[in-house]
């Protein structure tokens, strides 16, 4: 097991007339290098259970697990554990210290006592893995940028710490189509040529369902449904009921197949739709 979960159960003010179980028995493995989605309607768990995967929430009962280990209590293991995952906000504004994009992307390895050379060089290489240019951007005030630039920045401040795990909680939450495609594209690039393994939570299948390897979902608390992405998106009707719409272009697909066209419901882009359609002329 790479990174994952035994029993982990995790309840909000035990023992007080306000407890609440957020998380019930949940047990799951990803693989080293898989792009993993969490899913699940408002209130299922997601956000909890991806601060436990990062030692931000300390579990009720069960453990979590990565690299082979139980992630402990220890503040010096937690700190290591948190250089080698990395957990980007909803709201970036949330992971923000600094003054100057230079100095939130130098936060962390300077925090490390890495040599300030040693620190400019990641500051450089995280901010061109997003996209940016240092020489442009290191001066402006991170809360006065656009979504897509605060997004992009704190991405690259968790870059800086050269994490193997990149935990994302609505990466595309607030931006706009171009932001959204620039995101996942970002995502891909991270999973695909540096292969890091994402994880991300999200409501937003139409970009993320084309990158996913394995797919979990939460429904109050409890996993529900856990396995390939193929397998996942081919259980229409369970994730309709359980209020989880399937990107659109892959509904349009069950459709078809409703109404009696020999194509693959195992589509995620209008690419893959175009190829099966023309499939069937072909056939014709």
């Amino acid at each position: 097991m790479f990174i994952g979960t035994e029993k982990l159960t995790h309840t909000y003010m035990p023992g007080t007339p306000f407890s609440t179980e957020a998380l019930q028995d949940v047990s799951f493995n990803f693989q080293k290098g898989e792009f993993a989605l969490i899913l699940g309607p408002s209130g299922s768990g997601k956000s909890t259970l991806i601060q436990h995967l990062n030692g931000l929430l300390r579990p009720t009962s069960g453990q979590v697990i990565f690299d082979g280990a139980i992630v402990g209590s220890n503040k010096r293991e937690l700190l290591h554990l948190r250089r080698r995952i990395g957990l980007v906000f909803q709201i970036p504004e949330e992971q923000f210290f600094s003054e100057s994009v230079y100095d939130e992307v130098a936060f962390a390895p300077r925090n490390l006592g890495l040599d300030e050379k040693v620190v400019a060089e990641r500051v450089e290489e995280a901010l061109q893995k997003v996209g940016m240019q240092v020489n442009t951007v290191k001066s402006w005030h991170p809360f006065r940028l656009s979504a897509g630039q605060k997004r992009l920045v704190a991405i690259a401040a968790v870059l800086s710490l050269k994490p193997e795990v990149l935990i994302f909680d609505e990466p595309s939450v607030g931006l706009d189509p171009a932001g959204k495609k620039n995101i996942f594209n970002l995502l891909k690039d991270l999973n695909q040529k540096d292969g890091l393994t994402i994880i991300i939570s999200t409501h937003h299948l139409d970009e993320a369902a084309v990158l996913a390897d394995r797919v979990l979902v939460l429904k109050q608390g409890r996993l529900v449904m856990f396995g390939s992405a193929d397998y996942i998106f081919a259980q229409r009707k369970r994730l309709n009921e359980l209020g989880l719409a399937l990107p659109q272009v892959t509904e349009i697909m069950h459709s078809l197949v409703e109404k009696g066209l020999p194509v693959s419901t195992e589509v995620y882009t209008l690419e893959q739709a175009k190829s099966e359609i023309k499939n069937i002329k072909r056939r014709n």
